[in-house]
């Protein structure tokens, strides 16, 4: 068969991939917004720029066949309807978590304009993770004419995505390991997940090297060393010290040796992990991103060493990761760092992390979250993020709502945190020395004013928050490098961002549907290493929704902890209920037919006789359907959903009851 035949096959296979969005304008929602309204459609997020009107839109992605990548998205409109009334769309609008929202919010010249978007289908963008190729690429059902006030929406549409060759699409040879890694993790990313064997890169046999590296200057070795011990048994390890990369591989500075060698690692010797030890210098990346009027950044972004597509200044200036530079934003290796140089603080870090996967306690502390949410900018509250990560995680559990009130907020933190917490949410006011509070006194919620008060050494806690700066781990010790180096206790792993968190009121901004995709994976999807969690919620995030400053959001985002750190909730033989191992959490099984278009069998097993509710969530953590509220008899058995009126996309349909709860996702085409 011809090459070009080859590629014919493959172009009429996926051509043949449509999909048909329909959309219920009953669940167009409207809310105010300084005098003006602000658009809601289950799901959708706005993909315009700060200033452009924002009509949100709906995200799609797919993998594709090798050597391929995704030219355009052909839209055929079946229905659409005019909504009643006068519209005055309120525009795009980014501010940072530290600073007020304007007194004037700027409109771009689309205000004055014909009618907006020009096209329905923006954002069209084909990406590398791990030797995949993923295509994805936004749909805005909307159309507005500002003199008129006239909107739009699209009710119905068939959306073909033409997919042509690219003779400079890489082509990987990779381990049966990073494949199967991969496929595991882009199982919750695209919405053909059915495909990822047949459009996988080709795997090769004999691959000597280990999955999990660990870099660091040759005199830590002997604190490292338990570490290293534990990865040889659990995922195959080795040592490369600093002065042996710098021997051995070439780059402009130290960072792009460190980074040549990844590559090198990744490309030939099957590498999946890798954990770098180093305070804020010759193994740091510092990224000069700028998005409009705002930056650089000049801030450390890790996923230098983890997205290892380019060089990441593909206009040779030597400034890294700015717009014009090719990134591509998927994670091909997972990477977390140890930051420090200081012997006493790494073996404190080497510890717990061994601790925790060996000798961690028993107890309540496994399934108990903590979700702390400050005024941002009153009456918009951090409590918005954290209630919708809480519909994400185990309704079994044990969770701690730490709310702000005009009145007065909580202060019993570092006691909670003592008593024991394995996942932890903090959202509030960011700066190098902690998170914060917005009224005094006091204002801290987790910081260098009280985290030395932490007793948790046994029962150490992940931490993902939104605030800025917390992660910032230049010139003095952030708290996101106090929490892991504390010796009495504090974190296991921690992501903070090295830079400003980003809002956008009264909608969710780029650092909270961050946060949310990391809750989902964690909980629902049930990633359970921390550093493919961390990971795999930007790829997703990256791959399914398109909003303003998420580049920037996707690289101040940073792991400081072990990438291979499985989460407590996920280590063998804790789902048990303490005392009674016979108890078990119910199981729901993925819808049948998956994907949906209108009826779909949902099949489960509850453990005992009791009540449950069984919910379908959008991606933006909001309830989009309830299947069943009551009573549900022991064994398997088996609900109608009629899924027809949901828009076109994914969703997580989760079962809960007393004994605990599970999920599946279910994806929406029509």
């Amino acid at each position: 068969m011809t090459l070009f035949l080859q590629v014919a096959l493959i172009l009429m296979s996926v051509q043949a991939a449509d999909i048909t969005f329909t959309l219920d304008p009953a669940a167009v929602e409207f809310t105010s917004f300084r005098s003006e309204e602000v658009v809601y459609i289950p799901g959708g997020a706005s993909p315009f720029a700060d200033g452009e009107p924002g009509l949100p839109g709906m995200g799609y992605s797919m993998v594709i066949p090798q050597g391929t990548y995704l030219e355009s998205v052909e839209v055929e409109v079946l229905s659409k309807v005019t909504l009643q009334g006068f519209h005055n769309i309120a525009p795009v609008l980014s501010v940072p978590l530290n600073q007020p929202i304007p007194a004037v919010i700027p409109h771009s010249g689309s205000y004055t304009g014909g009618m907006f978007p020009a096209a329905a289908v923006i954002d069209i963008n084909t990406g590398n993770k791990t030797g995949f190729r993923i295509a994805s690429f936004n749909y805005v059902p909307f159309t507005w004419d500002p003199s008129t006030g006239i909107l739009s929406v699209v009710t119905g549409a068939i959306l073909t995505p033409v997919i042509a060759p690219d003779t400079d699409a890489p082509h990987l040879t990779l381990s049966d390991n990073q494949v199967k890694t991969a496929v595991s993790a882009l199982e919750s990313v695209v919405q053909n997940p059915e495909m990822l064997d047949a459009y996988a890169p080709e795997i090769v046999g004999g691959v000597d090297g280990a999955p999990w590296i660990l870099i660091a200057d040759e005199s830590h070795l002997a604190t490292l060393q338990p570490l290293l011990d534990l990865r040889a048994t659990t995922h195959g390890s080795a040592f490369k010290s600093t002065q042996w990369i710098y021997d051995n591989y070439t780059g402009r500075d130290t960072q792009e040796q460190i980074r040549n060698y990844l590559i090198d690692g990744f490309e030939n010797q099957g590498l999946v992990y890798a954990l770098i030890v180093g305070d804020f210098g010759e193994t740091t990346r510092v990224s000069g991103l700028k998005i409009g009027g705002t930056g650089p950044m000049n801030s450390v972004a890790d996923l230098y060493y983890s997205d290892l597509d380019g060089s990441w200044d593909y206009d040779g200036d030597n400034i890294f990761g700015e717009l014009n530079d090719e990134l591509d934003y998927y994670s091909d290796i997972y990477v977390g760092r140890y930051s420090t140089d200081v012997t006493s603080r790494l073996s404190v870090m080497v510890d717990r992390t061994v601790a925790y996967e060996t000798t961690a306690p028993a107890g309540d502390w496994q399934t108990t979250a903590l979700l702390a949410g400050a005024f941002l900018w009153p009456p918009y509250s951090g409590a918005k993020i954290c209630d919708s990560i809480s519909v994400r995680i185990p309704a079994s559990w044990t969770e701690h709502k730490l709310y702000e009130t005009t009145a007065s907020h909580p202060s019993n933190m570092i006691d909670l945190y003592n008593d024991g917490v394995s996942y932890s949410s903090p959202n509030g006011h960011g700066y190098q020395s902690g998170i914060y509070w917005y009224y005094n006194p006091p204002t801290d919620i987790i910081s260098a004013g009280n985290y030395t008060g932490l007793t948790n050494n046994d029962v150490p806690t992940v931490f993902h928050s939104i605030a800025c700066l917390a992660g910032n781990i230049e010139n003095i010790a952030s708290i996101a490098e106090r929490l892991m180096f504390w010796p009495s206790g504090g974190a296991v792993a921690v992501m903070f961002n090295s830079n400003n968190g980003w809002g956008a009121p009264p909608n969710f901004g780029a650092s909270e549907w961050l946060e949310l995709y990391f809750a989902k994976v964690l909980f629902v999807d049930e990633q359970h290493e921390i550093g493919v969690t961390h990971a795999i919620s930007k790829d997703e995030f990256k791959s399914n929704v398109s909003i303003s400053m998420q580049t920037w959001v996707l690289q101040e985002s940073n792991l400081l902890g072990d990438p291979a750190l499985r989460f407590i909730a996920g280590q063998m033989g804790i789902e048990e209920e303490e005392g009674n191992p016979s108890v078990v959490s119910p199981v729901i099984s993925v819808p049948s037919p998956n994907p949906v278009s209108s009826t779909c069998a949902v099949n489960y097993t509850m453990p005992v006789t009791g009540a449950a509710t069984v919910v379908v969530y959008d991606i933006s953590g909001r309830i989009a359907a309830t299947v069943h509220q009551g009573l549900l008899g022991e064994g398997q058995g088996s609900l109608s959903f009629d899924a027809s009126t949901l828009p076109s996309g994914c969703y997580s349909i989760v079962i809960s009851s007393q004994t605990g709860s599970a999920s599946a996702q279910m994806l929406v085409l029509r």
